[in-house]
């Protein structure tokens, strides 16, 4: 049985009980959070064992294995590191944090401590993101690689009121890349690795990127991923090579099903996903077999992938001039 600790009170955290209660094997011990409705209310509905106002009860918690951290951006980094330091296992909602020197100390500081961090990225552990990988060299020399996230989010019509709520708070590093660009960045890095070059291009409104274009070039192909949260398009995930294309209509996120479309029109299509509509379901598949076997050298070969998309995102961050620094 893993013991968790939760962090948090907001939307995601629903969703994390909800899968880890189908995963099985999780049971909630405590939870913390500034809002104390919200985490009565999970408590009652969750069975969770308690609550507290103060983040250190949860994270000092002798009866805790792991904490789950479900935050708003800005806060993630030093409460992934006390959690650390407390000798827990981390459970870290993406984005993981903003800037590369951080993800290292707390890489670092895990492998110190003997200790799992996982970045809960959806896509990277699914079976339609693997069987992708195994067709790449069916679609020839790679050319391009389009992707749109547009999500129109209810919060862009409070921000624009001036009612700033932590999507949108570059004080909590809000905005588009932060929230749906950094799913198009791990798509692309964990097929393809470092690109050679990166560029953001924001739409930025009160100091916040609320969509954006990231352009990625790697010499031979080139990346054009469009993250928004302040208009609405059909969602596109499509690797184009000389000999065909892999295209999905879901969200570099999700990838529910897709077409391997040959030259000549042919095509295959794959749907692989246990729960399909669950899509954060195979990651925590993947974290309770970590824990359960206490793989710390694939825990660590995960990492490698986070400190990748970090650095990519660092680097688009560099590139539009936007700091939460």
């Amino acid at each position: 049985m893993i013991r968790v600790g939760i962090i948090g009170s907001g939307f995601i955290v629903p969703i994390f009980i909800e899968t880890t209660k189908l995963v099985k094997g999780f049971r909630y011990v405590g939870i913390a959070s500034p809002q104390e409705e919200q985490l009565k209310a999970l408590k009652e509905k969750y069975g969770i064992g308690y609550y507290s106002l103060n983040n250190d009860d949860v994270l000092s918690d002798p009866d805790i294995d792991v904490i789950y951290i479900g935050v708003p951006n800005g806060l993630h980094y030093e409460i992934a590191k006390k959690a650390l330091e407390n000798n827990k296992h981390v459970i870290l909602e993406k984005p993981f944090v903003p800037y590369y020197s951080q993800a290292k100390k707390l890489i670092d500081l895990a492998k110190k401590k003997n200790r799992i961090i996982f970045d809960a990225v959806t896509m990277l552990h699914m079976p339609n993101y693997e069987k992708m990988k195994t067709l790449l060299p069916e679609l020839g020399d790679i050319k391009m690689i389009d992707i749109n996230f547009s999500q129109y989010s209810s919060r862009y019509d409070k921000f624009k009121k001036g009612i700033i709520l932590p999507a949108f708070d570059r004080k909590l590093a809000g905005g588009a890349l932060m929230d749906l660009g950094i799913y198009n960045i791990n798509f692309v890095t964990g097929l393809f690795g470092e690109p050679k070059k990166v560029n953001y291009y924001p739409n930025m409104l009160k100091g916040v990127d609320t969509s954006g274009v990231l352009v990625l070039d790697y010499k031979t192909f080139k990346v054009n991923a469009v993250c928004a949260k302040d208009c609405r398009a059909p969602l596109l995930t499509c690797i184009q090579g000389d000999k065909g294309c892999l295209r999905s209509e879901d969200a570099s996120s999700v990838i529910a099903k897709f077409s391997h479309i040959f030259n000549d029109g042919k095509k295959k299509e794959y749907a692989l996903n246990k729960h399909p509509e669950i899509p954060h379901y195979h990651e925590y598949m993947v974290f309770k077999k970590l824990f359960s076997e206490m793989d710390l050298k694939k825990a660590q070969e995960l990492n490698e992938q986070t400190l990748l998309s970090v650095k990519v995102l660092e680097k688009a961050l560099k590139s539009a001039d936007i700091s939460f620094k």
